[in-house]
């Protein structure tokens, strides 16, 4: 095991380590590293609201969370969602409003959503 851990970090630190890794490659350097967790959270929006509340669904609490959203067809009209991390302990959230559409508030449209999260021990 601190075999692993020397590798690992010699793989990150050291300057000729190259820029471009298939994505296998990335898979294993972030299993190795052991308090990098990523994943992908699925959730359908059935109710028009105007704040959406995603659970990471986390099960340790993280010291950092990075979380993005995304659909897989674009909305028609294009909108401005505002995204933003909260919580504490294990339960962790992304919170999705509407950005300014032309109006001074805009519910967040039914539909499929994903959140890609990297969340670090």
């Amino acid at each position: 095991m601190a075999d692993e851990n020397l590798t690992l970090a010699q793989d990150i630190t050291e300057n000729d380590y190259p820029m471009q890794h298939a994505g296998e490659e990335i898979d294993e350097i972030l299993s190795r590293a052991g308090k990098i967790h990523y994943g992908t959270v699925e959730y359908k929006m059935t109710k028009a609201n105007p704040l959406m509340q995603i659970p990471l669904g986390l099960t340790f609490a993280p010291k950092q969370v990075i979380a993005t959203l995304r659909q897989t067809a674009a909305p028609t009209p294009y909108q401005n969602y505002c995204t933003h991390v909260s919580g504490s302990g294990k339960s962790y959230y992304l919170n999705v409003c509407m950005g300014s559409n032309n109006g001074s508030l805009v519910n967040v449209p039914t539909g499929t959503y994903y959140v890609d999260y990297i969340a670090i021990e």
